[in-house]
């Protein structure tokens, strides 16, 4: 039996996958949530929409697959890691927070940074010396 959470998630990835941002909208986000990336601010489920559907598919190309390495959640909060393969960017790790009110978003927090910043930070861990 899995847990809202996990179903949550499921959910999220069929939307995503279906390209049913319309419905990933109405059943997931508040009008007003808000995502919050390293490098933007999106407010307002419009504005969600548009970067899921339009500048996220831009930049990564069509999703190729996806493996959960790490996920937990509370009654209001879900929280995972997984590694993504797309077309464009070939294999990236998202870091993500859901955090929730009334069982839908209200605060998507996308830790995910691009593939070769991720490498260029591991390189530096395998030295044993942070850059100056």
């Amino acid at each position: 039996m899995s847990t809202f959470g996990e179903q949550f998630l499921q959910e999220q990835v069929g939307y995503l996958t279906s390209g049913d941002y319309d419905g990933l909208m109405k059943n997931q986000y508040h009008a007003d949530a808000e995502m919050v990336t390293f490098e933007f601010t999106c407010k307002g489920a419009d504005a969600i929409k548009k970067y899921l559907s339009v500048d996220e598919p831009a930049k990564a190309g069509k999703i190729l697959g996806m493996q959960m390495h790490h996920f937990s959640e509370s009654d209001d909060v879900i929280i995972f890691v997984c590694s993504i393969q797309s077309e464009k960017l070939g294999i990236f790790v998202a870091r993500d927070a859901l955090f929730l009110k009334d069982k839908k978003i209200f605060r998507h927090i996308a830790l995910t940074i691009p593939p070769d910043s991720e490498m260029k930070i591991y390189r530096q861990m395998e030295t044993g010396k942070l850059a100056a």
